[in-house]
């Protein structure tokens, strides 16, 4: 095959995975995965001749081999835990239907695993009960294994480390350092100096992008988009009015542009 046949027949192949790509909303990051690399390797080992699996082995035997897989990798993390000991960390959040939930999460430096996730609603806020909760991981897990537990620092859960560590003297309580950091944004935006520039930057920010025309406009002088979405919603507010001091020139220029000053 010449190099220029070569490239065509590339080509070509690429197009379909691309169709496949465009068709299922697949997210583009997804062509970086190992599991993606390795598929594309294994189907070229096969050949042309390959017939793709169908719907009823992808969730059936293919699924269930995958599963021996993943309970193997966990497994062997597993039995390093006597060795290394263990973090137990927590993290809340709420689904669609406003439940409040806990995942559990084993972590220690040959990986994380997860554990399993929790319905907290009736106990989300209540000392006792989350101390009890938390209390029967550890004791799930082993309390000679964990060294360390890693929640939010909410008052809550402050109190549920203290008495964690008074009962169990050989770990220790740390808050997430993540919301830490979140905490500190929320202090630091309601300081009168920040807070006004946080709020005219959030008004200016909702106006730009609750009118498309705005926006599209935005996008042609500031080639780039203004909001940077974050895991929170301090931190993004402190992003978007990053984004806008970067984009002040832009900006400025848009609301002094002829096509401004035309529009009804």
């Amino acid at each position: 095959m010449t190099p220029a046949s070569a490239k065509e027949h590339r080509n070509r192949v690429c197009l379909g995975i691309g169709r496949c790509f465009y068709e299922n909303g697949i997210s583009f990051n997804v062509a970086t995965r190992p599991s993606f690399i390795g598929m594309v390797r294994s189907i070229g080992q096969y050949g042309r001749d390959l017939k793709p699996p169908t719907s009823y082995e992808l969730r059936t035997w293919i699924l269930n081999e995958e599963v021996k897989t993943t309970t193997t990798i966990v497994n062997d993390i597993k039995a390093t835990w006597k060795k290394t000991g263990v973090t137990l960390m927590s993290d809340g959040w709420s689904d669609i239907r406003n439940r409040s939930l806990i995942n559990f999460l084993v972590n220690n430096q040959y990986g994380t695993v997860f554990l399993k996730s929790v319905d907290a609603s009736d106990c989300i806020k209540n000392v006792q009960k989350l101390f009890e909760l938390l209390d029967a991981v550890i004791e799930e897990i082993g309390e000679e294994l964990v060294v360390q537990v890693v929640t939010d620092n909410a008052s809550a859960y402050k109190a549920v480390g203290a008495l964690l560590m008074e009962k169990r003297k050989g770990l220790y309580w740390t808050p997430r350092a993540a919301h830490c950091f979140d905490l500190m944004l929320e202090k630091i935006g309601d300081l009168p100096q920040n807070k006004y520039a946080l709020l005219k930057a959030k008004k200016v920010s909702n106006f730009i992008h609750n009118h498309q025309w705005v926006l599209s406009l935005t996008r042609k002088f500031a080639e780039k988009d203004l909001l940077r979405p974050a895991t929170t919603r301090f931190e993004t507010s402190f992003l978007t009015l990053e984004s806008m001091h970067g984009l002040k020139q832009p900006l400025q220029s848009m609301f002094v542009s002829r096509e401004w000053s035309n529009c009804a």
